[in-house]
């Protein structure tokens, strides 16, 4: 994964538990290195490291965690500079979700060796249907909070289902997704 996610992951430490937290995360998962590249690939199992020294420190369920990032993950790269590029994407949870392929089409031009997963979106009644592939596994919880940081983004309230696990064998993590304007 690149350094922005980490740096990302950082973030999210140090604003909910302070440096010190992070010190001791960076410190259980074995990083010596000081500060992550936001352009530089690192292995994902610096990440998930990481996430695991987390859960460890905080004695919180992994799947929690990567939930909340997920949330997280939302507001900080709003803040960020692909920001302008997820707004400009949709102006919904559903538009969103449905360009995310896109959107990672165009960021991947600044990370030539992205690996992005895919998000494949289909309308079913009231609700979507996504479709999440990716090589790295462990990530369901994490695209459960990137769902709900998108619909807080656009003033959506957010209920996801999860139909299918790729760690039960299916083909991809499949989720059902209904998002609703908040009055």
């Amino acid at each position: 994964m690149y350094g922005m996610v980490n740096q990302a992951l950082e973030a999210l430490v140090t604003e909910r538990f302070g440096p010190e937290t992070w010190a001791i995360v960076r410190q259980r998962a074995g990083i010596v290195d000081p500060a992550f590249i936001t352009m530089k690939q690192y292995p994902d199992e610096v990440t998930y490291s990481l996430a695991g020294a987390l859960s460890e420190h905080l004695q919180a369920p992994l799947p929690d965690l990567l939930r909340a990032f997920g949330v997280y993950w939302v507001a900080y790269a709003k803040r960020g500079p692909w920001g302008k590029i997820m707004l400009a994407s949709g102006g919904s949870t559903y538009e969103l979700l449905g360009a995310l392929d896109a959107m990672h089409a165009r960021i991947a031009i600044s990370f030539p060796d992205l690996k992005p997963p895919s998000f494949k979106v289909r309308a079913e009644g009231d609700a979507v249907i996504v479709d999440y592939h990716s090589h790295r596994p462990g990530l369901a919880p994490f695209v459960v909070g990137l769902v709900e940081g998108i619909g807080t983004l656009f003033g959506e309230t957010i209920r996801v289902e999860q139909l299918a696990s790729k760690d039960d064998g299916a083909a991809a993590d499949s989720f059902k997704v209904w998002a609703n304007k908040v009055a």
